[in-house]
């Protein structure tokens, strides 16, 4: 497995992760009908990403992106001290450990960045999974949005918000 941070073309290989995490199951805000995005404004995002100086890291397995973290620095100046990211795994390439690599490269990242003093992110309450990696990676719970998210069955889920200062 290789972890390095994403390049202009791996464009076409993020938009097929895309696809198929929006498919494996409950835990991304985007519903699989829903993303709608096309390899100009995939290639376009990756640019524009990289020029604002956030941090895109992509997983390959065998040249096959199967997981890519984003992290996007606060763009105004009372929110410049921290950064947001996400997360997303390919189901088969879970529970290896491979999203603590990832996010332990984002906080080596964070930590030499001059402005970035917190790392936050937002989890769904019932993906318990993912909660337990964050919370071995030094992460805390820091509030609770309720019945945040409406799924097509009329479930909810309530939305953590969890943050790490480094």
């Amino acid at each position: 497995m290789i972890i390095r941070e994403a390049r202009i073309e791996d464009a076409q290989g993020l938009l097929k992760h895309a696809k198929k995490v929006y498919r494996e199951g409950r835990n991304l805000l985007t519903a699989p009908e829903e993303f709608k995005v096309t390899l100009e404004e995939e290639v376009q995002w990756l640019k524009d990403n990289r020029q604002k100086g956030h941090f895109t890291l992509v997983a390959e397995q065998n040249s096959t992106i199967v997981g890519m973290l984003n992290a996007t620095k606060g763009s105004r100046k009372r929110v410049k001290h921290i950064c947001m990211f996400g997360i997303s795994i390919q189901e088969e390439y879970c529970d290896n450990g491979l999203g603590s690599k990832m996010i332990n490269r984002l906080l080596d990242w964070a930590k030499e960045d001059k402005d970035i003093e917190k790392v936050c992110l937002e989890v769904f309450a019932h993906n318990e999974r993912a909660i337990h990696v964050y919370e071995k990676l030094g992460f805390k719970v820091e509030g609770r949005k309720e019945r945040h998210v409406k799924f097509e069955d009329g479930t909810y889920s309530d939305e953590l918000i969890m943050g790490q200062f480094i």
